[in-house]
């Protein structure tokens, strides 16, 4: 059934993710100069030493464009990835309601990935900090709302999988006393 609490569940799940995806959830000082984290991307874009080293799986390439003749862009091909990915499944999870033993698996899935979302987050962090930060560098790091949406997600999913649990026990002792 749609109406039930564990969909409003994997909705609010779905939505936090999707909003993830849209927002920043760092921005750090560094000398004076702002930077902000997405999950897309890093804003402005900053062509890093060796990126592939200093963040995992960040690919930072150069853009040749007629209106800016060199730009130089940092994305994070693997968060923005898996956080879709994480949407997606919510919904897909939401919508497969007829089949709790699929919901479950797929709430468990999306559980799983919700802790890597959360894990890649804070190595993209530490690993830009790594790369801007210097000794003689003044640095100031301000965490944003989105920086706890994945820990939200793993309570939402959580108490999605707890109510999916027990409507399928709730079937499954039906059809016993049958």
């Amino acid at each position: 059934m749609i109406q039930r609490i564990q969909s409003v569940y994997l909705f609010v799940a779905a939505v936090l993710a999707v909003c993830l995806f849209c927002f920043p959830y760092a921005e750090v000082t560094v000398n004076g100069t702002l930077f902000t984290i997405t999950a897309c991307h890093l804003s402005p874009a900053v062509e890093l030493p060796s990126a592939t080293t200093v963040l995992p799986f960040a690919l930072s390439f150069r853009v040749n464009d007629f209106s800016m003749p060199s730009l130089s862009v940092t994305t994070m091909l693997p968060l923005a990835s898996i956080t879709v990915l994480a949407a997606v499944l919510c919904l897909i999870a939401l919508f497969k309601y007829n089949n709790r033993t699929l919901q479950m698996k797929t709430t468990k899935v999306v559980i799983y990935l919700q802790i890597v979302i959360l894990v890649t987050m804070i190595a993209y962090f530490f690993g830009l900090s790594r790369a801007l930060g210097g000794a003689e560098m003044t640095f100031n790091v301000n965490f944003r709302l989105p920086m706890v949406f994945p820990v939200i997600n793993i309570i939402l999913l959580v108490l999605a999988y707890r109510g999916i649990k027990k409507d399928d026990d709730l079937v499954k002792s039906a059809d016993r006393l049958r």
